[in-house]
């Protein structure tokens, strides 16, 4: 079976749409989305009808996607996080609200793991130190887990032994996952990359192969920032997009 899975959308059309493209002229038997379909962005609801129209798509809860159903506090969110969540609530309807709210926080086929966040805590925890790798590999039963939430691409492994190692993938890189190991897998960002890489990033997943393929796309950024500027959303978001940070 041959997966698509990207993470944190954050409600960017344009990088959207670039990267289901690419998806659809690629051929998958089916996209997983990581959730946060919404905030930071201009599109919060076009992004959920594109996301929610993909035939044979799951989709797990993002925080951002729980902050705009009111189901997480988000006291934690810096103020340009909770700024764009507030804008993102004027531009979104019912209908879109009423999809995020269906979504679970976990998803499991196949043998693999899908949060947003990490096997310890599904929405909340950034996977950005060796120590957390380490310690959420005792969370999850699974060969593999696919996480998102910190927008930074990134293969943890662990072999059996208890030795491991960290990649951090770059655009078209290959790996081929092998049995005597246990894998934390982060896809990166489409929308909004912070691993000084302005371009989407997402994978595909190859499970008769065991091979991750890992692929990054230019996208037009000054329609973005322009959408952006127009809404008022913070010069700080805006700026970000320019530089992958």
């Amino acid at each position: 079976m041959k997966y698509a899975i990207i993470s944190d959308v954050h409600s960017n059309l344009e990088a959207l749409q670039i990267v289901l493209e690419h998806i659809r002229n690629t051929g998958v038997d089916k996209v997983i989305c990581l959730g946060d379909i919404v905030g930071y962005g201009p599109n919060p609801k076009e992004c959920v009808d594109l996301v929610k129209a993909i035939s044979n798509v799951e989709v797990v809860l993002g925080n951002h996607d729980a902050a705009i159903i009111d189901k997480t506090n988000i006291h934690s969110f810096n103020d340009y996080a909770k700024e764009a969540i507030r804008i993102n609530k004027t531009l979104i309807t019912n209908t879109e609200l009423e999809y995020i709210s269906s979504l679970k926080t976990i998803n499991v086929e196949s043998g693999l793991l899908f949060v947003h966040g990490s096997p310890r805590d599904h929405i909340n925890e950034y996977l950005t130190t060796l120590n957390k790798l380490q310690e959420n590999t005792e969370f999850f039963n699974e060969q593999i887990c696919f996480v998102g939430h910190t927008h930074l691409p990134l293969i943890y492994a662990k072999l059996n032994s208890g030795e491991y190692y960290v990649d951090n993938p770059e655009n078209n890189q290959e790996f081929k996952l092998l049995d005597d190991r246990k894998y934390i897998i982060n896809t990166g960002s489409v929308g909004q990359p912070r691993d000084h890489d302005s371009r989407c990033c997402f994978l595909y997943y190859d499970t008769e192969e065991k091979k991750i393929t890992y692929c990054r796309l230019q996208y037009n950024i000054e329609s973005v920032q322009k959408k952006m500027s127009d809404l008022q959303l913070p010069e700080f978001l805006i700026t970000r997009l320019s530089y992958g940070k």
